[in-house]
């Protein structure tokens, strides 16, 4: 079995989450795939390791690899409540963010 590839450089924002990798590649998805980072602040968001062919962010405890992004993955529905969560108990969303069901399109704004 092959080895992922390494990362060399994390690119996050509002928009999406990529990888640049050691063998010269770029691979994002939008960040609506992670909603743990869309509904992170930009500080937390860039707050991150980069171990191998992963990338961790130890305040939000997202653990995001090369393999995940490569085949489309979006972040699982359990995650992605916890986030929603998070978000309402900060006061980030409403507490109406906690009604809709999970895989609903995020409103961060």
């Amino acid at each position: 079995m092959q080895t992922p590839p390494t990362i060399t450089e994390v690119v996050v924002n509002d928009e999406l989450l990529g990888f640049h990798l050691e063998d010269g590649r770029f691979i994002s998805v939008p960040m609506a795939f992670y909603p743990t980072l869309a509904l992170a602040t930009p500080e937390e968001r860039g707050r991150f390791e980069i171990n191998g062919s992963s990338v961790y962010w130890p305040e939000l405890d997202a653990d995001i690899g090369v393999e995940g992004l490569l085949a489309g993955a979006r972040e699982h529905h359990h995650y992605a409540r916890q986030a929603v969560e998070r978000a309402v108990r900060l006061g980030r969303l409403p507490k109406t963010a906690l009604e809709k069901p999970a895989g609903a399109p995020l409103q961060t704004a």
